[in-house]
């Protein structure tokens, strides 16, 4: 229940941010998708795969293994869903240093 608030008030913060001002960014050319720029440092919450976009449907990149630290630097949230796709970098495991796209139901933030 307590990831369940967070989460929902991570997507909160980003969508209000968006309202009152925040700026949006284009994701590089791996992906088209406006996001709004979040910095989180976090790690995967069971294993899941990275992908070269926000959709299941995109190419899966590699599967980080869970507690896999990754930094993500936007969140892109379609205003449906519960969770929304976070873009990151992955900072260790078998992918380290390779960047792409999470479902946000799987990352856990942390402050360092």
């Amino acid at each position: 229940m307590a990831k369940t608030k967070i989460r929902s008030a991570v997507a909160a913060a980003a969508v209000t941010a968006a309202l009152l001002g925040g700026a949006l960014t284009t994701a590089p050319a791996a992906s088209a998708a406006s996001c709004t720029p979040w910095t989180q440092k976090g790690k995967t919450t069971t294993a899941v795969k990275l992908r070269s976009n926000h959709s299941t449907s995109s190419a899966a990149l590699g599967v980080l293994s869970k507690g896999t630290r990754v930094t993500s630097n936007c969140l892109w949230y379609d205003g449906k869903s519960q969770y929304q796709w976070y873009r990151v970098k992955v900072t260790s495991g078998a992918n380290a240093g390779r960047t792409g796209w999470m479902w946000g139901a799987y990352f856990w933030g942390f402050a360092s």
